[in-house]
């Protein structure tokens, strides 16, 4: 069956450690035999004598990072050591196995680092596997480095498709040899991807969730996951800390506040002083991945630290906010604008929210255990793993806060008798700080809801979420707000709000014509006076009003692990992603879904994924997936043979230059219906042609035709509908629907 794994963050001395956009599996050599002997590289550069005496002087001092292994410069590479052997199909696998007598650990590091497409690089030995690698992990430094393996040896295992013989590029420049235990600091500032934001760019409506993002070290003191203070109802600073339990806390662990960049645009890197060292451990549950520890001693007031709000209540967010610690850089935030999917881990269930793309930022490894909030600005779930890097349009999954609150009765398998020790009943209570509001009156308007990227109809239903940072309770304030500049108009709220708690204001339903809108609001006139913060009173949001709807249809059928299998709709104009999946389970067999598309005159991008890298096709059953527009009934896109990470399409609806059907006034194909030979015409050089079958086979494949007119003799194959994928010059995708007779 397909594997079901756990993405962990690099730590220290644990088998089957990887990190979270590490894919899982298992090498190719684990289930099949290989011809090959594994030829095996010696490091003789073992002496480590002179460092251990410099060490002696070196730990003495607390601004010198502590030293555990020797590097060792190597030329190790594809194409310079290791043995290749080619599959039956034409994949090949390449191995070398690394020995450095007496280490502790070894782990690499790499000069020159590219994997294509569908190729898999794994680390081993007898206790440790690490891996798969994939093309999600290149970046644009081409420098890469693997973690720690404990023990002497360690054997690289790495698999290319034959399509893409000669294209990967692991070139090893040096090894690590371990010689003491890994009990010393790694700083790895700026070792994240460069689509990361630093979290202080938010800092006016999200400042106190960064003051409640702590970074976790174990004790080996290697930067590890991320993790947040946490509120409870008594409000009385206990000092709580929700990770994830893959984490795996210990009491030895050390706690580090307020490492970020006081820089927006470049990181600068932060100060590590501000720790505490120990902590006890509460409760903690597997199935939603999450671990509640008590620290050791109370943050002192300089730390200015913030404990997070939460909400135990099982309903899918509206939005969703990340701030974590990717690859142990500086602090980092993420923003996903639409609604979270309730599902399981890598699987069907209810355990886990899943962030299906992120639309800013994204997360690591190093970002697990780290805090999900909602759109009012509560935790709602802590990071377990996920596919979501730079560069992708993939997913990551958090742990649900409302599963762990209380789905298991035994006290030390759940949150709520530690959040909630007064048994209050709460399902929500926001932040608290303890060193009090600094401003007597602020009032923050801090999100608009309610109105997504795309309505199809004429109304939007406008939600504001409104805090209160002054230490004087709020008891009145005026909302404004308009479309695209117009003159505002005016609500008036009325209420009771201490210091940070939070309130919600549903606006009145507003009619808004076709197009694309702008929703801008700001408050005004707190408790009846002047507002001391005039930074953090205003919000506004972009959005499509469809009032005129162009409906096509999805037809999705699965295979035997729906869970794995996601989609989203994206528009390629702005960039904006319209519409998600919302979760499929597993069903042996497969399973047929139909859903209604609500969509415009435009050209929008399909992309299908699916979390265990293997598609819908063929090997645990065979879905398939088409839509089609309502008005015409055309095929818009149609594929049965998807067997990777994801897939993109291109298709328009209207009257929009892109993919059209035969009705399309710039190119032409005749005879149709014909015998299997018909030429296509068109007034623009055709570039690339290719003929599907209604199962989704290509059948022909025609590339650098560059004229405008070509003949197709196709009179092999059988009888029935095609669709022919035309590519002009300097025009999107075109589809042509022919029978052949």
């Amino acid at each position: 069956m397909k594997h079901i794994y756990t993405l962990l963050l690099i730590v220290a001395f644990t088998t089957s450690s990887f990190s979270q956009i590490s894919h899982g599996g298992k090498p190719y050599s684990f289930k099949h035999i290989l011809n090959t002997t594994v030829p095996v590289y010696l490091n003789q550069d073992t002496d480590v004598t002179a460092l251990i005496a410099e060490d002696e002087i070196t730990d003495q001092h607390k601004d010198i990072s502590p030293r555990f292994g020797k590097i060792v410069p190597v030329n190790l590479g594809l194409t310079n050591a290791g043995v290749w052997e080619t599959l039956a199909n034409g994949d090949r696998i390449w191995r070398l196995t690394i020995s450095s007598p007496t280490a502790v650990t070894i782990n690499l590091n790499y000069d020159a680092f590219y994997l294509p497409v569908g190729a898999k690089l794994f680390l081993y030995n007898g206790k440790t596997t690490i891996g798969a690698f994939t093309n999600a992990n290149n970046n644009g430094g081409g420098k890469y480095a693997t973690t720690l393996i404990k023990g002497d040896k360690t054997t690289l295992e790495y698999y290319e498709p034959a399509n893409q013989t000669g294209n990967g590029i692991i070139q090893i420049s040096s090894l690590i040899h371990g010689y003491r235990g890994f009990y010393n600091k790694q700083k790895v500032f700026g070792a994240s991807g460069a689509c990361n934001i630093n979290a202080i760019c938010d800092t006016l409506h999200w400042g106190n969730e960064i003051r409640s993002s702590v970074m976790q070290l174990r004790a080996s003191n290697s930067r590890n996951c991320s993790a947040a203070l946490i509120n409870n109802t008594l409000q009385d600073g206990t000092p709580y800390v929700l990770i994830a339990n893959h984490c795996t806390p210990q009491a030895t662990d050390i706690y580090m506040f307020n490492y970020q960049s006081s820089n927006c645009a470049n990181s600068i890197d932060g100060a590590t002083n501000q720790t505490i060292v120990g902590c006890d451990l509460v409760s903690n549950l597997a199935q939603s991945d999450f671990y509640l520890v008590k620290l050791s001693s109370v943050p002192p007031s300089n730390y200015n630290v913030f404990y997070a709000g939460w909400s135990n209540i099982n309903t899918a967010p509206l939005k969703g906010t990340g701030i974590h610690f990717p690859s142990g850089d500086v602090k980092k935030i993420s923003h996903d604008f639409d609604n979270l999917v309730e599902e399981g881990y890598y699987a069907a269930g209810n355990d886990h929210w899943k962030v299906n793309d992120w639309n800013t930022g994204t997360t690591e490894n190093g970002s697990s255990g780290s805090p999900l909030f909602d759109q009012n600005h509560r935790i709602v779930g802590q990071l377990h793993g996920g596919n979501a890097a730079c560069g992708n349009n993939s997913f990551d999954y958090y742990g649900k806060f409302s599963y762990s609150w209380d789905t298991d009765s035994d006290t030390l398998k759940q949150l709520k008798y530690w959040l909630d020790p007064n048994n209050s009943g709460a399902t929500t209570i926001d932040g608290y700080d303890p060193n009090g509001a600094t401003l007597t009156t602020d009032a923050v308007l801090l999100d608009i809801n309610g109105i997504g990227n795309l309505i199809c109809g004429d109304s939007i239903k406008p939600q504001i979420s409104i805090r209160n940072h002054g230490s004087n309770t709020l008891t009145s304030l005026t909302i404004n707000y308009s479309i695209d500049g117009a003159s505002a108009s005016q609500y008036n709220w009325t209420g009771n709000l201490a210091a940070y708690q939070v309130a919600v204001i549903n606006l009145p339903t507003l009619i808004i014509p076709n197009g694309a809108h702008n929703f801008l609001a700001y408050c005004t006139n707190p408790s009846g006076g002047s507002d001391q913060n005039l930074l953090n009173d205003s919000a506004n949001t972009n959005f499509i009003i469809n009032a005129n709807p162009l409906l096509a249809t999805l037809n999705l059928t699965t295979d035997d692990y729906g869970a794995e299998t996601s989609w989203l709709i994206k528009d390629n104009t702005s960039g904006d992603t319209l519409i998600t999946s919302k979760g499929y389970p597993n069903v042996t067999g497969g399973q047929n879904f139909i859903e209604s598309l609500c969509l415009y005159d435009g050209c929008f991008t399909f992309i299908l994924n699916d979390s265990e890298d293997d598609g819908f096709c063929c090997s645990f059953g065979s879905g398939n997936v088409f839509i089609t527009e309502d008005a015409n009934g055309d095929t818009l896109l149609i594929d049965s043979t998807f067997n990777t990470t994801t897939i993109s399409y291109s298709f328009c609806m209207g009257n929009a230059t892109g993919i059209k059907e035969l009705a399309a006034i710039n190119y032409s194909v005749y005879p149709n219906p014909n015998n299997g030979t018909f030429t296509i015409k068109a007034d623009k050089n055709i570039k690339e042609i290719s003929v599907v079958n209604v199962l989704g086979k290509t059948v022909l494949i025609k590339k650098q035709v560059n004229k405008n007119q070509t003949l197709i003799n196709l009179d092999t194959i059988e009888k029935g509908l095609y669709l022919v994928y035309l590519t002009l010059e300097n025009e999107a995708p075109q589809t042509i629907k022919i029978i052949v007779q």
